[in-house]
């Protein structure tokens, strides 16, 4: 067995091996998920690191019988690391397997013969495109099973109305991937935040960048909703199949759509700075610019908040500072109002150019779509 092993794409590889001898086995794994399967004893085990320090180990005792015993491992996450000093030297996967409570001591079985494949079955029958749907025999119930990890689920579901953005909510699956008539939806893990880390209400992203910086969302789930473009979908007759690697209950998946009805935009009077045809503009006397636009077939009905000058706060909850042009409001309706998108210039024009001397001057608005 090797120390190393390769990414497998989809992230899973079996590794097989014989023992002939009664015995309690332990694993070391890296960045992966893992399950044990001792003599067709499926899910006699399984273990996972911590999102955080990937390193793992693995133990638990097993029952053996007299003679050959096959020991498979099932890594459900098998991933190189791609950032840090001397990441290229970091392996991935089970780097040793030892077995312990014989007479003779502990046996290695880190440099026995072991098998490997890559990807699972269903995969390999493309069971989650239209052709490969019947190469199974689906099993029909009212009540799929919960909670099973290494499950494939097959759903028939119509297509939503409207032309909102629509996505799946996976709240409470485990960890896997989703195909609709065939397109891949990708990879689902809600995976919840640690409810330890130390979360801010704001922040600032100005200096040097650290991995904890700025951290949000503490306790919650890193992504719950996934993206399904409308293109995929059929009039009827639209096919969702999942594949569960860990557990979860699919009958608490939903499809959401997202309704617009605000847009909100935040400027300063020097921006930008970074983009060099951004600055060849600006030498040549145009100014920075707010833009607003809502969904298709929607326009801006109301100006719920602007001010220019020295605002703060984010979308939804803006505040005036203490500066603040009081024509703000009148300036972005003028502009704005009964319209698509439109565009505010940061000018003289439209606002004082007495206002808030010495500082760097700011625009907010939020508005309503209808």
């Amino acid at each position: 067995m090797g120390k190393k092993l390769e990414d497998t794409g989809r992230g899973r590889v079996l590794h097989m091996t014989n023992v002939s001898k009664n015995a309690t086995i332990e694993a070391s794994l890296s960045l992966t998920n893992a399950q044990l399967d001792v003599e067709n004893q499926l899910r006699n085990g399984s273990a996972s690191g911590n999102g955080t320090h990937s390193p793992f180990k693995f133990k638990k005792p097993v029952s053996l019988k007299a003679g050959k015993n096959e020991i498979a491992f099932l890594s459900m996450t098998v991933g190189l690391q791609n950032g840090g000093l001397l990441y290229e030297w970091i392996g991935a996967g089970l780097t040793s397997v030892k077995i312990k409570g014989f007479n003779n001591g502990t046996i290695d079985l880190s440099k026995h013969d072991w098998a490997y494949k890559i990807g699972l079955q269903g995969e390999k029958l493309s069971v989650y495109k239209p052709e490969g749907l019947n190469r199974v025999n689906w099993v029909s119930t009212t009540e799929p099973p919960k909670h099973q990890p290494l499950m494939w689920y097959k759903t028939v579901v119509d297509a939503p109305t409207g032309d909102e953005p629509t996505g799946l909510d996976m709240l409470y699956m485990g960890k896997g991937l989703a195909w609709l008539n065939g397109e891949e939806i990708g990879r689902y893990w809600p995976r919840k935040s640690s409810t330890h880390d130390k979360c801010v209400q704001e922040c600032n992203y100005r200096g040097k960048f650290k991995p904890d910086k700025c951290p949000t969302g503490c306790g919650e789930p890193t992504q719950k909703w996934y993206h399904v473009p409308l293109s995929w979908f059929k009039p009827s007759g639209n096919i969702l199949v999942i594949f569960e690697e860990k557990g979860g209950d699919p009958t608490k998946i939903t499809f959401v759509r997202r309704k617009i009805s605000s847009a909100c935009a935040f400027v300063a009077e020097d921006y930008p700075l970074g983009d060099i045809e951004s600055l060849k503009e600006a030498g040549n006397g145009k100014k920075a610019s707010l833009h607003l636009k809502c969904p298709t077939h929607m326009h801006i009905s109301t100006v719920k908040f602007a001010s220019f000058g020295t605002p703060t706060g984010t979308c939804g909850s803006y505040n005036e500072g203490d500066c603040h042009d009081p024509n703000s409001i009148a300036v972005v309706e003028k502009v704005c109002l009964n319209r698509n998108e439109c565009a505010v210039e940061i000018n003289e024009e439209n606002f004082s150019k007495s206002l808030c001397i010495g500082r760097t001057r700011k625009l907010a608005v939020e508005v309503a779509c209808n």
